[in-house]
């Protein structure tokens, strides 16, 4: 017997109404009438009567729901055991971690690390995936020695919310570091007339129904498309691909999901993805306590996972940011190019045009839109013009950010 069968079985008694019961599941009606279908085939008997505007218990249903409700409290209360217990018994440990780890990045930028090369890291943390407010929550929550360590998604459009996160973290002694920089593109059937145009607008997209993840990503597309362009909500992203692959839906996911997908999940799925022509941009960046970022495991954790990201680093769809967690090493070294070079390597791969690219190095090295201006003997007004549009190919919001990404490009 399926527990979500019985948490259905309460919402719909709850509501009196089978369509208010599967809006908050986020399954359709007729999803909803055949999973209660399914647990009174089970149970052997009916569980409502219908009348004319409301499903209301039977003597069945009454005497039973008790038992469902406590069911799932006891469900939640195991949960609730193991992480606890989880918890408990890596804090017992000298040399590992507690990671909580936002859905968004684990799915899309950290399956295929830790399962494909991580080996004896990944074996000594143990992992927790959890929305943004949740990674927060758990590494404030924790005590001081406790070794936690957090990965959050961050997007542009939620730059007040972002900042609430990085600074209640930093008020608690958490360091924050961002580790790189992507965009969301649309995920669409390769059989779709939208896979074959070269970047999609607000119309185009909304010409299609969204089929999204819950948490996060929901309320970004929320943000950015309305409430009313998501027809569905599910946590599973199997089936999310599915029926994208089936030209039933469209949803997002990171640029450089192409890249990565260990699992050749677009590949078998037949699915495509196009940018959008006016996209939001994501960060992804860990926090923890500077004594866990300085441990030995972390800078272990670290040096497999920028090897693993260096195969990538010229590519257009993702950028990793300099800090002290993208420059390590377990040797130390790099191999430095010329300034030229790198310049040159980061215009070509984000698509500066030949006038942005001499406010680009301007930029580079790290001169006012004002001093810009005087440089190149043009007004303010277009400096900054070019400024915010080399910003926005790079999927960047500051000046700090471009010199952290030049400073990668030597060292990549």
């Amino acid at each position: 017997m399926q527990t979500n069968y019985l948490k259905y079985f309460v919402d719909v008694a709850r509501h009196g109404s089978i369509s208010a019961a599967a809006n908050i599941n986020f399954i359709s009606s007729q999803g909803m009438s055949r999973s209660l279908g399914v647990l009174e085939t089970e149970l052997g008997c009916k569980l409502f009567r219908r009348t004319s505007n409301k499903m209301v218990l039977n003597r069945y249903g009454e005497a039973l729901l008790p038992y469902a409700s406590e069911m799932l409290r006891a469900q939640a209360d195991m949960l609730a055991c193991v992480a606890e217990l989880s918890a408990d018994e890596q804090r017992g440990e000298d040399d590992g971690v507690v990671a909580y780890l936002n859905n968004v990045c684990f799915d899309s930028a950290f399956f295929g690390p830790l399962v494909d090369s991580f080996d004896e890291v990944s074996a000594r943390a143990r992992y927790f995936q959890c929305d943004n407010d949740e990674v927060v929550e758990k590494l404030l929550s924790s005590d001081e020695g406790d070794p936690v360590i957090g990965l959050l998604c961050l997007f542009s459009i939620d730059e007040e919310r972002n900042a609430h996160f990085v600074r209640s973290l930093q008020q608690q002694g958490f360091k924050y570091q961002p580790y790189l920089h992507s965009y969301d593109e649309v995920l669409v059937s390769k059989g779709s007339d939208l896979a074959k145009r070269p970047a999609l607008s607000r119309a185009d997209i909304l010409s299609k129904r969204l089929i999204v993840p819950k948490g996060d990503i929901r309320r970004v597309v929320e943000s950015k498309f309305g409430s009313d362009a998501i027809s569905m909500v599910t946590s599973d992203n199997s089936f999310r691909f599915k029926v994208v692959a089936a030209d039933e839906a469209i949803s997002v996911v990171p640029a450089f999901y192409k890249l990565l997908d260990p699992l050749n999940i677009m590949r078998d799925n037949d699915l495509a993805t196009v940018p959008m022509k006016d996209p939001y941009y994501l960060e992804i960046g860990f926090a923890a306590r500077p004594e866990v970022l300085d441990s030995l495991f972390i800078k272990d954790f670290f040096s497999k996972l920028n090897s693993y990201y260096l195969a990538f680093s010229n590519s257009q769809y993702m950028t990793l940011i300099t800090s002290d967690l993208t420059v390590y090493r377990p040797d130390g070294t790099f191999d430095e190019r010329s300034d030229a070079e790198s310049l040159n390597a980061i215009e070509d791969r984000f698509g500066i045009s030949p006038r942005e690219r001499d406010v680009f190095e301007c930029l580079a090295e790290g001169d006012t839109a004002m001093a810009i201006a005087d440089k190149l003997y043009i007004s303010t007004a277009t400096a900054k013009s070019h400024i915010y549009s080399i910003y926005k190919k790079l999927g960047i919001h500051s000046q700090n950010q471009l010199l952290g990404i030049v400073e990668v490009g030597k060292r990549s």
